[in-house]
């Protein structure tokens, strides 16, 4: 009989909801709903008696956690809230023809075009470079005439992988007189991507052309 009160007060003081306290995060890089999305796992709002919660305003996050969590939180944001590298991306226009010599300013992707296409030859058209960074629009016209061409790119994420960077981005190409071409790509630092070919031109002047990418992470 006198265990009783003791086991009672066990299984109160096992049941007893965690002590839960409120901190704001002002964030500087990260978009408030994308850093809501990394912590969640830390926030328990089905726990019960004290649920977790996350709220957001303009880049600011409030949580309302144990603290143990809330340190867990922190830093997780200190190690993901920083700034985007900037990505300069090198853009070539190729024209697939009947050239039979090898055009030595794309040796390092001539052997890649042959896997993909079976044209006789390859030669440089006009080549772009365009720099930007994470969630950001650039576009840049090159050539002139009927060879001008219009390069589009959203930049949707720019990120780094055990020091090598990745580039997630979506390219459009238009011509003058053609219907152009559109990719969506994941792309390492340092390699060329072949993004696709497309008809350009009319009757006698119809070519086919390749688009190429390289990405290069701006390092300070």
């Amino acid at each position: 009989m006198r265990m009783l009160p003791i086991l009672l007060l066990v299984l109160v003081a096992c049941n007893a909801a965690p002590n839960l306290e409120t901190r704001t995060f002002a964030l500087q890089h990260l978009r408030p709903e994308d850093a809501a999305t990394m912590i969640e796992p830390y926030v328990y709002d089905q726990r019960e008696g004290a649920p977790g919660r996350i709220t957001h305003t303009d880049q600011v996050l409030t949580v309302r956690e144990t603290r143990d969590n809330l340190e867990r939180i922190a830093a997780v944001l200190v190690e993901y809230d920083k700034p985007k590298p900037w990505v300069r991306l090198h853009f070539q226009i190729i024209e697939a023809d009947g050239a039979r010599a090898a055009d030595p300013r794309i040796a390092d992707v001539e052997a890649e075009l042959r896997k993909l296409f079976r044209f006789t030859g390859y030669r440089l058209l006009t080549e772009a470079v365009m720099s930007g960074t994470a969630r950001s629009d650039v576009s840049q016209s090159v050539g002139e005439g009927d060879g001008q061409f219009f390069i589009e790119v959203v930049i949707h994420d720019v990120r780094t992988v055990n020091d090598t960077g990745i580039v997630a981005m979506q390219v459009r190409l238009r011509s003058l007189i053609g219907l152009g071409l559109g990719s969506q790509i994941n792309a390492r630092e340092g390699q060329t991507v072949v993004l696709g070919n497309t008809q350009v031109g009319e009757g006698p002047r119809r070519s086919t052309v390749i688009l190429t990418v390289r990405p290069e992470l701006i390092r300070s």
